[in-house]
């Protein structure tokens, strides 16, 4: 597929560093040079020079031959103005980026109003990650799969959890039809075989029936003693509106923590049942002051990513009981988890995986990161040319980095061992480490036979 991606930043980096890697021919449109050199310096992808909102660039042969545009640049009206022009000089689908809360509160400002294929919001995205994180009912992390037919659940062990510390994986007393699929330890993802053990502060990531799960869940007797009733939201970009807007609906004890002045008067005018803290997040004294030590959560999302770490870090220390960093650079994702604080959100890599979740369409169902994309859980329809029908997972020559954790069949779900047979249309959920989603449609799709 010819995509041509309008924004060399942040967003546009990793979009286009994703879809090259599944093959996709990519051409990158930025005024910077300097954004467009690192590009061209990292990735194998054209760059051209130019304002993507103007018909000049967007009336290019090359540009225009797309059958896609993703128009990702910091300004919405840039991307704006570039999607629904590209749109009508005849690209087949267009993808723009939209951050401003404005935006996304008009009624009127929709794909369809448009005439756009998708409106991505980074921010918004992230807040309603946080908010599930947040709220969910068991302190376990759970992620539906097949309709809600199976779950992923993550774990992490702590040294009294005798269902798992120190123990082999042969030698665990599991319900029935759950799997684990990848042991996450110290940063590191591990695909486990048998006879690995598990340590303590490992995160297990395990597929199973949701019953299954539930039994799990309720051995490792690490539910919530009550619901979360008060959150401290360290910065006042739009992630920190979006989340204390949604969080507020919900009833919740909301403070914002900004140092802006300005901006924490905007932020008090359009929040008016959040209350707003003119002051610096690294002020341990005024972190007591507003009881940190008795907030049920703490999420950091300032600009710097060094900053949300340090000040999560501190959080959890201080006795915040969930902390959420939000992070941009992936290469952060395994600092988050060896310091301790409980998860990390990525923007960006939310992004990124929309796209590419778009771009698939019907032959990828859904798509779940790990560690910010060190590995991932795909969902995938097995089609009738597919080298694998008819044999046994034993005999299909998987790696050992990918694992097919589920299959959904008929309406039902089977937690599979070696000797079941993968046939036309089943639905598999499958672990991979290492694997692009283009290496996954080679091993699962038509393209082996």
């Amino acid at each position: 597929m010819k995509i041509t991606i309008i924004g060399a930043g942040k967003v546009g980096f990793e979009t286009a560093r994703r879809l090259c890697e599944e093959g996709h021919d990519i051409l990158v449109v930025d005024k910077d040079e300097t954004k467009l050199s690192r590009v061209d310096e990292h990735l194998d992808v054209m760059v051209m020079k130019g304002n993507g909102a103007t018909a000049q660039v967007l009336r290019d042969p090359h540009v225009v031959d797309s059958d896609l545009l993703l128009a990702v640049t910091s300004t919405d009206e840039v991307n704006i103005i570039a999607g629904i022009t590209g749109k009508k000089l005849g690209i087949g689908k267009c993808i723009v980026r939209v951050r401003d809360p404005h935006y996304a509160q008009d009624a009127w400002f929709s794909r369809e109003d448009l005439g756009l294929d998708l409106i991505i919001n980074p921010e918004f995205a992230a807040a309603r990650e946080i908010v599930r994180m947040l709220t969910m009912a068991l302190p376990v992390h759970t992620e539906p799969f097949g309709q809600g037919k199976v779950q992923m659940a993550d774990i992490t062990v702590d040294e009294g959890m005798t269902l798992f510390a120190n123990k082999p994986i042969w030698d665990l007393d599991m319900p029935p039809s759950c799997l684990i699929v990848a042991i996450s330890r110290r940063g590191d993802m591990i695909v486990p075989g048998g006879m690995d053990t598990i340590l303590p502060h490992d995160t297990l990531y395990i597929l199973g029936l949701p019953g299954s799960i539930d039994k799990l869940v309720s051995k490792v007797k690490k539910r919530r003693q009550k619901q979360l009733h008060s959150v401290i939201i360290l910065g006042g970009g739009r992630l920190a509106f979006y989340l204390a807007d949604k969080l507020c609906s919900l009833g919740m004890s909301v403070k914002i923590i900004e140092q802006d002045y300005s901006r924490c008067q905007e932020l008090s005018e359009r929040l008016p049942d959040a209350l707003i803290l003119n002051g610096d997040g690294t002020d341990v004294d005024l972190l007591k002051r507003e009881g940190i030590e008795e907030t049920d959560g703490f999420v950091a999302v300032t600009g710097l990513d060094e900053e949300n770490l340090l000040i999560s870090l501190l959080a959890k220390q201080m006795g915040a009981k969930m902390v959420i960093a939000k992070v941009s650079r992936a290469s952060y994702a395994p600092i988050v988890e060896s310091l301790g604080v409980d998860a990390a959100v990525s923007p960006r890599l939310i992004t990124a995986s929309e796209i590419v979740r778009f771009i698939q369409g019907g032959r990828l169902l859904s798509l779940f990161m790990l560690l910010n994309g060190k590995a991932e859980v795909a969902e995938l329809i097995v089609p009738a040319q597919s080298r694998v029908v008819g044999k046994t997972l034993a005999k299909c020559g998987l790696p050992r980095n990918v694992i097919v954790g589920a299959i959904l069949r008929d309406g039902e779900a089977i937690i599979p061992e070696g000797t079941e047979k993968i046939l036309v249309e089943d639905r598999l959920v499958v672990f991979a480490m290492g694997h692009t989603l283009a290496s996954l449609e080679r091993l699962f799709g038509a393209g082996g036979k």
